[in-house]
């Protein structure tokens, strides 16, 4: 075979490869528009009450990999008590990296729901999602540094994490990451130094989210 020979079974070879990655993409492409439209839909069946129908068209779009459906499928199988269920489908969210997903498997996963309690394992997916902003994600870690639970001893409570959870989490108003915040202000809890105005804003902020007024000094 001489070079031009080669040169143009290389080049039919690289468009028909181009061929086949361009037909891929397409079809990848049409499969995603149909699943968000199957999301859309059971979206609305969900909220009009129709779960039946809803679950049906969430359950095509999640079983072709769309993240949004298979979070919302497990949460109703979550409150349905079909927990392997649940699990099974937070995970293959979770494993895309969406933060829903990685939340509530975690959450399955610290109470041991649907699968084996392993209160690191539940840390790890809640973390992951906190890292990402979830604010539940991140109120659940505030939550755990202040009372205990996902695993933390109690040397880590008041560690450099317990304070940056517990910050990001008062940051969300989440009135026990408030209360505690301010009240380590005033003691020098979580290594902080004490600081009564901070604590006093603090406070303020959490009187104002329950709707507590102030007047001379009174509630």
């Amino acid at each position: 075979m001489d070079g031009m020979q080669h040169l143009r079974r290389n080049h039919i070879h690289w468009i028909s490869k181009a061929a086949c990655a361009v037909v891929a993409l397409c079809f990848t492409l049409t499969a995603f528009a149909a699943a968000e439209d199957d999301y859309r839909e059971g979206f609305k069946f969900y909220q009009t009450g129709d779960v039946t129908t809803a679950m049906a068209r969430l359950k095509k779009a999640a079983d072709v990999g769309h993240a949004p459906a298979q979070v919302l499928l497990a949460d109703i199988l979550d409150q349905a008590e079909f927990n392997e269920e649940a699990v099974s489908y937070y995970r293959k969210a979770a494993e895309q990296g969406n933060a829903d997903g990685e939340f509530g498997l975690g959450n399955m996963i610290a109470s041991g729901e649907g699968v084996k309690r392993d209160a690191a394992e539940a840390r790890k997916w809640i973390t992951s999602a906190a890292d990402k902003n979830h604010p539940r994600a991140i109120a659940a870690l505030a939550q755990a540094y202040i009372s205990g639970g996902l695993g933390i001893e109690e040397k880590q409570r008041g560690g450099e994490d317990a304070r940056r959870w517990i910050v990001r989490a008062a940051d969300s108003s989440y009135l026990p990451a408030l209360d505690y915040l301010a009240r380590s202000y005033r003691t020098g809890m979580l290594g902080l130094s004490v600081d009564l105005k901070q604590a006093e804003a603090l406070e303020a902020k959490a009187r104002t989210i329950r709707g507590v007024t102030t007047r001379k000094g009174k509630k």
